[in-house]
């Protein structure tokens, strides 16, 4: 059986945040059974960009702050690390409130800028993954994320956070070579097969729906969720925000794997009602409509432009260049009249809206897409 704890949390107020964590860890059977004193531990947020805070973009520094604070009193020797979507690991922590909480409790940042490659013994589409160098000099992983909607996977939750551990410019690299939504999605589910985080701990608090993992609006869920298989956790997020586990893409290509904790009756709930804090009405992007792996890439290519949603600029755009800057296929450029799109290059990544600062892209159904 699968347990995930869900803990009730009104506030990111240090005492409500820290009551909270301390509940989850309690009814999993507190912290030590997933970390021993000594060992070292990699504690991973989601940090995707600069944002303060109250923008919910990033995991709370408060969650971070408890999370450490546990691991400190146990022993342990944490340090904290992401590889952001835009922006270097220091700037982006700055921003966020997370390197203060690091200096306040003399917590090291890592560094994330050096690879390794790793072996992935249980990987479906790839067998080795580049990751960052911290991953083989800790002994633990506590993965830190945040509910938030996501253009590409529908949610973002515990097994998407996990991509973050991927080595800098190689993220976009995986965009590019795993074109097709199916492709990247087994490999996130690859990637988290192989990590094997010992515990999640979710930022629940405040959610975002709509336009996420940025520039969605974001609503009180007034939770904090934990447990051991992240799989079991964002099966039951994705019960939170009013979806099924099998309605979130990668989800259901874990079921098509049999990985277990994604059945209802495969997950033991404790600590809150799960039914208390449904969000039924959650505003959650459409699922992407999928074609046969085996298809030729003609078909795929076809199907990709005529039928999947594709990005545009609307006019609050500025020009910054930074969607630019991120594209892995690199269709971007400033034309005469702003920055345009070479649609027929487009590999539908989303990249661009997951990282544009100004809720400047929009994601559009062309008419095959929409009629299917």
């Amino acid at each position: 059986m699968n347990t995930v704890a869900m803990a009730r949390c009104s506030s990111y107020s240090r005492k409500k945040v820290e009551g909270a964590v301390q509940n989850c860890l309690q009814a999993l059977g507190g912290l030590e059974k997933f970390v021993c004193s000594g060992q070292k531990v990699l504690v991973k947020p989601n940090l995707l960009a600069a944002e303060p805070p109250e923008r919910g973009v990033d995991t709370h520094p408060e969650v971070v702050r408890a999370v450490l604070k546990e691991l400190l009193a146990l022993g342990a020797k944490p340090i904290v690390g992401d590889s952001p979507g835009v922006g270097s690991l220091s700037s982006v922590a700055q921003k966020a409130g997370i390197a203060e909480v690091c200096r306040e409790l003399n917590v090291p940042l890592g560094v994330f800028n050096r690879e390794i490659t790793v072996k992935a013994p249980e990987g479906k589409i790839l067998k080795s993954f580049p990751l960052v160098e911290e991953i083989s000099q800790v002994d633990v992983i506590i993965n830190l994320p945040r509910i938030k909607t996501h253009g590409l996977t529908r949610l973002t939750g515990a097994v998407k956070n996990l991509f973050g551990c991927v080595a800098g410019l190689r993220k976009g690299e995986m965009h590019f070579r795993l074109q097709q939504a199916e492709y990247f999605q087994e490999m996130l589910i690859d990637l988290a097969l192989t990590l094997k985080p010992a515990l999640t701990v979710v930022d629940g608090v405040m959610a975002m729906e709509g336009g996420g993992p940025r520039n969605g609006n974001l609503r009180l869920m007034g939770l904090i969720l934990a447990g051991a298989n992240p799989f079991a956790v964002d099966a039951t997020i994705a019960r939170l925000i009013g979806l099924t586990p099998l309605e979130v893409p990668l989800l259901a290509l874990a079921a098509r794997r049999e990985i277990p904790g994604l059945k209802e009756g495969e997950v033991r709930i404790c600590g809150e009602q799960l039914n208390e804090f449904i969000l039924a009405d959650f505003q959650v992007p459409p699922a992407k409509t999928n074609i046969n792996l085996r298809a030729p890439k003609v078909v795929t290519n076809l199907f990709r432009r005529y039928v999947s949603g594709y990005p545009v600029f609307k006019d609050n755009c500025l020009q910054c260049g930074i969607c630019l800057q991120g594209c892995p296929a690199q269709v971007i450029s400033k034309g005469q009249h702003g920055m345009e799109i070479d649609d027929r290059r487009c590999i539908r990544c989303y990249c661009c809206q997951e990282f544009c600062p100004h809720d400047a892209i929009l994601i559009k159904k062309p008419f095959f897409g929409r009629f299917l």
